[in-house]
């Protein structure tokens, strides 16, 4: 099946809302909807949560099994975390994984759960087919300076509520946002944890820094970008490794912001099927 169209006459696909604790007890809430192969494992990103891949869901469900996750911190999952790393987010997705016996996994992640999928393939390889970055893996993640770090990181530990919602409607959104979608993101985004939040930032800085480029080495997978076109010139960190995944494509959406999969659902889906497809025919071909 190469167009993944909704049949309005399918039973809805089977869902259920579980929870499993992560590697430091932390409870991680999760949900699962229909069956096949392979597993799509859709990872949010910054303070979000899995509602925003509700379009993805809906389309690719019919078809195979559709895990989304929240991560510590995160919606229904737990607060009683130390460390707001990558690699604890990246275990959040392995407990999931590890709870469901999942095998032959495509991760999908979005902004920083780009990064969490990174750290999460690296650490069950032989789980993972391919991995999808959603307007991510942006080069600044490794190129920046403490300086230029703590610069980031200031305003929102002076004020969290106000400058989150001025980088959402500044940096995140684009002219061409959809004025209600922005607005959402905006609400959403500034209503987070502030500790998890701003500890959170701090982590996705300091592995980009340290851990990026090491993850991008070590990854021998599928890699499929599907990016904001405004984006585009921000993935020289990633291109440079491209040599050694067993493939690299990127896709590039115009006329969107940061949030590509709920401000352009059905290009999103199209180019995400495109992908599966590829995925597939490599997985039939072995």
């Amino acid at each position: 099946m190469s167009s993944h169209q909704s049949d309005p006459n399918q039973s809805p696909a089977s869902s259920s809302e579980k929870s499993v604790l992560s590697f430091d007890g932390v409870p991680i809430h999760y949900q699962v909807q229909g069956s096949g192969t392979p597993t799509l494992f859709f990872v949010h990103g910054w303070s979000c949560h899995p509602s925003y891949w509700k379009a993805q869901v809906k389309h690719f469900a019919p078809h195979y099994k559709v895990v989304t996750i929240d991560l510590a911190g995160h919606g229904g999952s737990g607060l009683n975390r130390r460390d707001w790393t990558i690699p604890a987010f990246g275990q959040d997705v392995v407990a999931v994984a590890d709870h469901l016996d999942l095998d032959e996994v495509v991760l999908v992640g979005h902004s920083m759960g780009g990064l969490v999928v990174l750290e999460a393939a690296g650490r069950m390889p032989e789980r993972v087919l391919a991995l999808v970055g959603v307007d991510t893996l942006f080069d600044w993640w490794a190129r920046l300076t403490p300086e230029e770090r703590e610069q980031r990181l200031a305003p929102f530990r002076r004020d969290f509520v106000a400058t989150t919602q001025k980088w959402v409607r500044q940096t995140l959104c684009a002219s061409t946002s959809d004025a209600n979608l922005v607005e959402k993101f905006v609400a959403e985004l500034s209503a987070g944890s502030s500790e998890v939040g701003i500890a959170a930032m701090e982590g996705i800085y300091e592995w980009g820094r340290v851990d990026f480029p090491q993850a991008l080495e070590r990854l021998r997978k599928p890699v499929f970008m599907i990016q904001a076109e405004h984006n585009a010139p921000f993935l020289q960190v990633v291109e440079s490794f491209a040599a050694s995944f067993e493939s690299f494509e990127v896709s590039l959406v115009p006329k969107v912001g940061h949030f590509v999969m709920m401000e352009a659902p059905e290009t999103f889906n199209r180019l995400l099927a495109q992908a599966i497809d590829k995925i597939s025919q490599g997985l039939s071909g072995n």
